[in-house]
């Protein structure tokens, strides 16, 4: 099957992810898909007031 760079991609993030958390209790891997999930949204924000900032 041919993979794309995209997909590629995806499967060393999820590789990643499994690597990180396959020990973790289900508490513990919900606080971190919590955690990460706040990085993402300050992320977001941040892009958001600089994109705001370039249209002004």
């Amino acid at each position: 099957m041919f993979e794309t760079s995209a997909m590629a991609e995806l499967h060393k993030i999820r590789e990643q992810i499994y690597e990180e958390t396959k020990n973790m209790s289900d508490e513990e891997f919900i606080e971190f898909i919590r955690k990460e999930a706040e990085k993402v949204k300050e992320e977001m924000r941040l892009l958001k007031e600089e994109t705001r900032k370039q249209v002004n």
